[in-house]
């Protein structure tokens, strides 16, 4: 069946069929269910004794109480379910959520809110609101409830569609049904290496299940101090959670082309599959052994392994339990809920009303004593004064034997004995310590119309408090519960670019889809978006009031907002006062707030959404413009026109410039050849005076004899 083997990784087990080994297994499931068990046996026998006695009629004189008052009128005026009620309106009215928040390199914003859409999709669809009501209501009434956490197919009739998600299922009689691992200390038993959870089936659908011949029930354990008259005839089998702890190779790996790091153990991966991740552009960088943690589950009946053991999603043993109250005392956990200590004022307030009853039916209204001297011929009138209504009744006297009257009326009267103070005054004391043990009047009664809602919301926070230790245990169990979850979401093997259902968190949530390990090119880059198998993220428990209660809060701050700043800001004061209309509630305000919305819109207070932007761009598009419309237009484009005439002057102005520069820039040019050429005339000149000179006094430039020093010969002459 697709839908039941959802609840594993794989349909393959490592253990062959070996019926001797199926018995020892049960031996020992059954010696460690015994460990777990007989030390909470009185404690679990309490916790169903106080459920019973809040709910079931006639449950508070059960036991050895019934027993004093064996033949006599037994009343019950429960007033203990009074403030179990109270405690349960609290939490229905301040539902709690699970927030994802990312921690460290690899967690973003981003894919945290598609957890947090994902976890309350999966939580709508599986119906999970009626599971942890159930288990708050077993924890408040009796001390302990419990729900569970299981994979399934998102459509079990379509065969091609392999994605699962996470459903939350209920546990019913969680303080009869669910047993942990003895050395265990936390509350949230995130410590513990094994768990028992036994499951009642009529017998046909055991039947159907698992056969005829494997009939054999699973221990039910504990004793009742009652007895059913009519109990529903079950079968009970045992889901049996262990925690495998084994040392597995660890490959971690690098794609070459976007560095992105993967981590895959060798135990997944499929025979050959790691030449082709290293194929496909991923290198190994290292291996190494890391002791891994997983979960193995077994169906057991009391003498057979109905079905073998298989790893099933996620690294946690998937109960979630919730307290009223817990201790821990001599090495024993004890958990009581609000009833406890409730039962005894209770039952002799049910004692002493009885006692009470049982004296006015019996005893007689008060009656004359007469002789039947007296009434002789007068007994019908007596006998039907009551039916009749006579306004008199004829007495005969008593005389004496001289004739004179002797007794003039009746000779006594039965009277009904009277109520003793003390019994009073007991009936009032109890009254009073059943009301305050349980929270069950919280003054409403007494209120009065000069008192100021402050003081009646200081009241109110002083009668809540009382339930604060119920919802605060809760707060831990939907802790818990967002962790086994995330563990279980990651470990569902959800392929690259699924789709996944998620929910929004608003006043009209709605559902989406969101693409898992989706590879996008945005602002920021290449990257992968919603990669859950990455990063780690903490939850985070928020305990948020109804939505009506919260829209009642928000338009009455508004409004209070309002007339505050009215005066000194009238803008701000009109923001607040179409913020109160839009979250009102009440019949025939439909049109009331989409008009308040739409002038939100006009001012800028909120976002319009898809459409309405779309429309307000069409209604200003199909709209003629207005005079101040038309002057704003030609005044701008006059202003254009201007500038494109400043930007033609500019460039004229330029080119001007530039054809200047051109000018002086030749005219430096040809000084610069002036001068050149008269240098090389100048130049020129001076050497044909040289040679002119040269020739004309060529005997001053001839050789002289002795190298023409003076003094020669020739001076001398």
């Amino acid at each position: 069946m697709r839908g039941a083997m959802a609840d594993y990784l794989d349909d393959e087990t490592d253990e062959a069929p070996d019926s001797a080994k199926d018995r020892d297994f049960v031996e020992k499931v059954l010696r460690k269910f015994d460990s777990a068990y007989v030390p909470v046996q009185e404690e679990r026998a309490l916790n169903l004794q106080d459920r019973r006695f809040a709910v079931i009629a006639g449950a508070q004189w059960e036991g050895p109480w019934a027993d004093m008052a064996e033949n006599s009128v037994m009343v019950e005026i429960n007033k203990t379910a009074q403030g179990v009620e109270k405690i349960e309106a609290d939490y229905r009215a301040n539902r709690m959520i699970v927030d994802f928040r990312g921690v460290g390199l690899g967690a973003d914003e981003e894919t945290a809110d598609t957890l947090d859409g994902m976890f309350r999709a999966d939580y709508y669809v599986s119906k999970g609101q009626l599971a942890t009501d159930n288990a708050f209501q077993e924890a408040v009434q009796g001390g302990m409830g419990a729900w569970r956490l299981k994979n399934v197919y998102y459509d079990e009739h379509d065969p091609d569609d392999e994605r699962q998600r996470v459903a939350f299922d209920m546990i019913g009689d969680a303080d009869q049904s669910v047993f942990w691992d003895p050395n265990a200390r936390l509350p949230d038993k995130s410590d513990a290496m094994w768990c028992v959870v036994i499951t009642a089936m009529s017998k046909d659908a055991y039947h159907e299940e698992y056969g005829e011949e494997s009939c054999t029930e699973f221990p039910k354990g504990l004793v009742k101090p009652f007895y059913d008259w009519f109990p529903p005839e079950v079968v009970r089998v045992a889901e049996y959670y262990e925690v495998e702890l084994k040392a597995q190779k660890l490959h971690v790996m690098r794609h070459r082309a976007t560095s992105e790091e993967r981590r895959e153990w060798a135990g997944d991966l499929a025979e050959g599959e790691l030449e082709q991740l290293e194929q496909e552009g991923w290198r190994l960088l290292r291996s190494r052994n890391v002791k891994r943690r997983r979960v193995k589950k077994w169906v057991l009946s009391g003498a057979e392994v109905l079905e073998k053991g298989r790893h099933i999603a996620g690294t946690e043993i998937p109960i979630i339990m919730v307290y009223g109250k817990r201790s821990y005392i001599d090495n024993l956990e004890r958990t009581r809920g609000h009833v406890r200590l409730a039962k005894d004022p209770q039952r002799v307030y049910n004692t002493q009303i009885s006692k009470l009853t049982e004296t006015a039916a019996t005893s007689p209204v008060e009656r004359p004593i007469v002789d039947p001297e007296q009434i002789a011929g007068y007994a019908n009138d007596w006998a039907e004064a009551n039916i009749n209504r006579s306004p008199f009744l004829p007495l005969r006297a008593l005389r004496n034997p001289d004739g004179t009257v002797a007794v003039a009326g009746p000779l006594g009267m039965l009277t009904p004995p009277q109520l003793p103070p003390v019994l009073a005054a007991l009936i009032q004391q109890t009254g009073a310590d059943i009301a305050e043990l349980t929270s069950s009047d919280d003054g409403a009664a007494m209120t009065q119309s000069n008192v100021s809602a402050d003081a009646m919301d200081i009241a109110a926070q002083r009668t809540d408090a009382k339930s604060a230790i119920y919802m605060d245990n809760m707060k831990s169990a939907w802790k818990r519960c967002g962790e086994v979850w995330m563990s279980m979401t990651r470990d569902n093997l959800v392929v690259e670019g699924d789709e996944v259902e998620i929910m929004s968190n608003d006043d009209s949530p709605s559902m989406d889809t969101a693409v898992i390990a989706e590879r996008v090119t945005d602002d920021k880059g290449h990257r992968i978006r919603n990669d859950i198998a990455r990063g780690k993220y903490h939850v985070i428990v928020d305990v948020t009031e109804a939505t009506a209660t919260q829209r009642d809060k928000t338009v009455k701050r508004c409004l209070n907002g309002a007339q505050i700043v009215g005066a000194t800001d009238p803008e701000l004061s009109t923001a607040l006062t179409l913020t109160a209309f839009m979250n009102m509630d009440g019949e025939g305000i439909g049109d009331l707030k989409d008009w308040a919305r739409q002038r939100a819109l006009s001012i800028g207070l909120v976002k319009p959404t898809p459409e309405e932007q779309q429309a307000m761009e069409q209604e200003a598009a199909n709209q003629p413009p207005d005079a101040q419309t038309n002057a704003l237009q030609a005044q701008a484009e006059a202003l254009q026109a201007s500038a494109v005439k400043d930007a033609a002057l500019a460039d004229k102005a330029k080119a001007d410039t530039q054809l200047s520069l051109a000018k002086v820039g030749q005219t430096e040019a040809d000084a610069a050849k002036t001068r050149s050429e008269i240098g090389r005339g100048e130049q020129e000149h001076k050497v044909g005076m040289f040679e002119r000179l040269k020739q004309g006094a060529g005997s001053f430039f001839s050789p002289k004899p002795n190298g023409g020093k003076p003094g020669g010969p020739e001076a001398r002459q």
